[in-house]
């Protein structure tokens, strides 16, 4: 069978019109060409392993492996990505590169191979293109950072590696402006410089790179927290500029934001109610607590050696939570009214023992806060059926009157008497944690020695119980700042008898003295005012009167 074969030199020298397979350069000016078949990708012909061919649809040489047809080309490259960052669907990502032709694809590989297809990819040119990030994407976050690859119509591609994660610039929770510490929130106020980032694998650190913190605060590096805020003799401002950086987790590149604020720390703003009633407190608009001292009224105290007053219940209440342009009511309590006269006294009903005028304080209050008054001391007197041997117990609250002894010629022990109890701390409204009152001091003595009375229980102690012969102190009260100076509250009056007790610390009258007393022999000292100490109590020996307790306070600082 002839062959119908032809080589190269047999094709040349044939009759036929023939394209020439192969066309030296005759004047040594080009390396010459082979004219490939030309046809359109719909014209291609029954593949056999080998054939090679142009395809004039896409305007590239191609031949066939044995299973597809593939094109001779360049793949396309790629130099850079920016920004090489996203945070949010429709981000918009710039590629730049090389042999990026019509009709190119673009999709984003995770760190686990997963591929992601982008959206509205748009060719520039021949080295730039743009593509929007998907909400598949910004929900990949943890698999990041992502290869970027591109792929022309001819199948071949290009990758840049670790292009573009998912991260931004740091956004600030706080917005800009200026800020108010008040006094009464310095110790606990935290002002929150921190900001967010879309990746959870960042980690985030703050600095101030500008201006100063007010004086005393620091930031914390780790959470942008600003704390430590000293206290101002006048109203200070201080405006600086934090910058937070978010390093990546994965590819520990960083990324920054600045945000100013001005803080002013407030000089202190103190009000002090001390008219006995009641009235409202008008919060400050950004005031969000306050300090607080309530001192309710304190207890008259016995008369005719009868037991000292109790101080009125105290409570000092620290950043106590208000609403900003609210208000708080709030009571001043008055205290026990001062009586006295000629011994013996009006018959005295067993819940008080010395017929109309003794009593306890008035109740103190600021919102929720509620600190009770003052028992009033217990009064010796005959028979027994016509006093209390003890000294009456505070009012459900404050601190306890002082106790009395017998007068009649009773058993052995009969003649002893115990002080009120005080019982601000178990009260409501935080008092069991910031209230104070104590009990009335204790008679334990043999008549018929001499033998004092108990001196009315203090904010800060118990009062003094009686001695052989002389007559306890009053308990001493506490000390606070909060008016602007160190200042005693809440003193326990002293017991009365010819050796008298003393009134303490918080103002708590002084028990009477036949030999000193303000206006006759033998009255009490009263309990001063606006101080809620409890009164001084009367002794023998003269138309004496029991001291009146003194009246509350309430003071407000922010």
């Amino acid at each position: 069978m002839a062959s119908n074969s032809k080589n190269l030199g047999e094709l040349l020298n044939t009759t036929q019109t023939v394209s020439p397979a192969f066309v030296s350069d005759q004047d040594n000016t080009s390396t010459g060409y082979f004219d490939l078949p030309n046809g359109t990708t719909a014209q291609r012909p029954t593949p056999t392993g080998g054939m090679i061919r142009f395809n004039s649809t896409l305007n590239l040489a191609e031949y066939y492996d044995g299973n597809t047809w593939k094109s001779i080309d360049s793949p396309p490259s790629i130099t850079s990505a920016s920004p090489s960052y996203f945070d949010a669907s429709g981000d918009t990502i710039t590629v730049t590169g090389d042999n990026f032709q019509t009709g190119i694809s673009v999709k984003l590989i995770g760190a686990d191979a997963t591929e992601y297809a982008a959206s509205t990819v748009t060719r520039n040119s021949a080295t730039e293109l743009t593509f929007d990030i998907t909400a598949a994407m910004i929900a990949a976050d943890d698999n990041d950072p992502f290869d970027i690859q591109v792929t022309n119509l001819n199948g071949l591609a290009g990758t840049l590696s670790d292009g573009v994660e998912i991260a931004s610039n740091p956004t600030f929770t706080t917005s800009t402006g200026t800020y108010v510490v008040y006094d009464a929130s310095r110790g606990s106020y935290s002002f929150d410089a921190s900001a967010t980032t879309v990746d959870a694998d960042d980690t985030l650190s703050y600095a101030v790179t500008s201006g100063s913190l007010p004086t005393g605060a620091s930031i914390n590096s780790s959470t942008g927290a600003i704390t430590g805020f000293s206290a101002v003799g006048s109203d200070t401002s201080s405006t600086f500029t934090v910058t937070a950086t978010a390093t990546s987790a994965e590819t520990s590149d960083t990324y920054t934001a600045t945000r100013q604020w001005t803080i002013t720390v407030a000089a202190p703003v103190i009000t002090s109610y001390t008219s006995t009633g009641s009235g409202t407190f008008s919060v400050p608009s950004g005031v969000v607590a306050v300090n607080v001292l309530v001192v309710a009224g304190g207890g008259t105290s016995g008369t005719d050696n009868g037991g000292g007053g109790g101080a009125g219940g105290l409570i000092y209440r620290p950043a106590y939570t208000v609403t900003p342009g609210g208000s708080v009511s709030y009571t001043v309590g008055d205290g026990g009214g001062a009586y006295g006269g000629p011994y013996p006294a009006v018959p005295q009903p067993a819940n008080n023992p010395t017929g109309t005028n003794q009593s306890t304080g008035g109740d103190s209050s600021f919102g929720s806060l509620t600190a009770k008054g003052g028992g009033y001391g217990g009064k010796w007197g005959m028979p027994s059926s016509d006093f209390n041997p003890a000294g009456t117990q505070g009012g459900q609250g404050g601190s306890g009157g002082g106790a009395c002894r017998f007068s009649n010629p009773n058993p052995v022990g009969a003649y002893n008497g115990l002080g009120g109890q005080g019982y601000q701390p178990t009260q409501p409204g935080d008092s069991g944690t910031y209230g104070f009152g104590n009990p009335g001091g204790n008679v334990s003595s043999p008549y018929p020695s001499p033998s004092g009375t108990g001196g009315g229980g203090g904010a800060g102690a118990a009062g003094g119980p009686a001695m052989v012969g002389p007559s306890g102190d009053g308990g001493v009260g506490k000390q606070y700042d909060i008016s602007g100076s160190q200042v005693y509250y809440a003193g326990g009056g002293g017991g009365g008898s010819q050796a008298h007790g003393n009134g303490q610390g918080g103002q708590g009258g002084g028990g009477g003295d036949p030999m000193n007393s303000p206006t006759s022999p033998g009255d009490g000292f009263p309990g001063t005012a606006n101080r809620g100490g409890g009164g001084g109590a009367g002794s023998g020996g003269g138309p004496e009167q029991a001291g009146a307790g003194g009246s509350g306070i309430v003071i407000v600082k922010y």
